[in-house]
């Protein structure tokens, strides 16, 4: 049986339009009146047709603040003060999300340019910047309301573990040479105290189980050493839960990677050796190259997913190795449920599809939309849609199966950068300010 392409289609919020009836003939009128009283109470209705979505909450921003979501928060981000200079200061808003109320405001003293900020917990805000004065990434922390840091530390907080009590960061050595090595730490967000640390061994690597970028907090962290010993970290105790030993030679050349399930350490020579990510014990070795030179690996399910820069999408088998599947390169690829958005969202005009990982073939085209990540369903996907020519936005919910958009609401006088949250939508408008609507 072929694979059937499943074509485009949109409903919008309030279904698609009946066909009207024509009209009855004068004499008759009045029985088709009193029968559609009777239906009426006999079946209770149907109603009004579906309010249209409610106004959106407008933040008035101007150019040059910024916004970050992350989780149930949004941040905003001010300009700094005074504009220009390495030691400034941002004041930052906190909001919760999806309700838009104001948690708290933050007065926040940087030497660079803020990238990341999360909740540190009791009222404290996390802020990493590029430290523009050392040269090496910078992290403070800061209560609502101004006054000194609660803490401040030369790393970069990568994430927060799910119960809120750690922090995972790393630090990088101020001059980068051969023998550099970088220091993973697990802080108390409330102190900035180092609970506990693993370094990038000698002539070694450390990898990271980081999910979609960064999504989430790492269960595991891995270290290759020169020899070949391998070590695989709790990532909330740092503590070694398993040991094993990897018979390649470990150089400039050593990729280490992990993926669905695998600890993977390939060589330049193409020669991958795949390890279980918790035991360590090796699960299967090629010789020829299946791991992409320039790229990143998604967990797709059935396969892992390697994603080359310029090479396409090509599917492994986790059992084997195996390649089983090749595709076209795009852009973005991400894993939502059985399928995977793919997408060449840097184009003019992008393209979104979805692809069956267990084939490698696109099963729906769905057209100029950009995805906003899972959807409110199981096997869902938000999306987002911008018309340039008249500023306009469309936003629904992207079946998976179907390949249907169900379209739930429009605005316009949007100039871009619309991003998906926690019950949200957010875009910034054509005068900068941000309007956020509650989906």
């Amino acid at each position: 049986m072929r694979d059937a392409l499943i074509d485009l289609g949109e409903v919008p919020a309030d279904g698609p339009e009946e066909p009207s009836l024509p009209t009855a003939p004068v004499p008759y009128r009045w029985i088709l009146g009193l029968l559609a009283v009777i239906l009426l109470a006999v079946l209770g209705g149907a109603g009004p047709p579906p309010p249209p979505p409610p106004a959106p909450v407008v933040l008035p921003l101007a150019l040059g603040e910024s916004v970050h979501v992350v989780g149930d928060r949004l941040y905003v981000i001010g300009l700094s003060d005074p504009f220009g200079t390495v030691a400034r200061t941002h004041t930052i808003r906190s909001y919760d999300l999806p309700g838009m109320n104001l948690l708290g405001t933050y007065t926040v003293p940087v030497t660079g340019d803020i990238f990341t900020v999360n909740d540190g917990g009791d009222g404290t805000l996390v802020v990493s910047y590029n430290d523009y004065e050392f040269g090496t990434p910078g992290t403070v922390a800061v209560r609502a309301g101004g006054g000194q840091p609660v803490w401040k530390r030369a790393v970069t907080v990568y994430g927060r573990s799910p119960d809120g009590g750690l922090l995972l960061a790393s630090e990088e050595p101020e001059v980068r040479t051969e023998e550099s090595r970088s220091v993973w730490h697990a802080l108390d967000p409330r102190t900035g105290a180092v609970r506990w640390s693993v370094e990038q061994p000698e002539n070694g690597q450390l990898a990271v189980e980081s999910g979609y970028f960064w999504e989430g907090y790492p269960q595991f962290l891995y270290t290759l050493h020169g020899d070949g010993r391998l070590e695989a970290r709790d990532g909330l105790t740092g503590a070694i839960t398993a040991t094993g030993r990897h018979r390649q030679p470990v150089g400039p050349g050593t990729s280490f990677q992990v993926a669905a399930g695998l600890l993977l350490i390939g060589r330049d020579t193409g020669e991958i050796v795949a390890y279980d990510e918790r035991t360590l014990t090796e699960r299967w070795r090629r010789d020829d190259p299946v791991l992409p030179e320039e790229g990143y690996q998604l967990d797709c399910g059935p396969v892992i997913c390697a994603v080359a820069m310029q090479d396409g999408l090509v599917g492994i088998d986790p059992a084997t190795g195996r390649e089983i599947w090749r595709a076209d390169p795009y852009d973005t690829s991400e894993v939502i449920g059985d399928r995977v958005l793919v997408s060449h969202s840097q184009e003019a005009e992008p393209v979104l599809d979805v692809l069956d990982p267990g084939t490698g073939r696109i099963v729906a085209r769905i057209g100029a939309w950009v995805s906003g990540g899972p959807g409110p369903a199981p096997g869902t996907a938000y999306v987002h849609r911008i018309r340039r020519s008249d500023g306009s936005v469309r936003y629904g919910v992207l079946d998976l199966g179907t390949g249907r958009v169900r379209v739930t609401g429009a605005a316009d006088r949007i100039a871009g950068d619309c991003q998906f949250g926690k019950g949200v939508l957010l875009c910034r408008r054509l005068d900068s300010s941000l309007a956020v609507w509650r989906l």
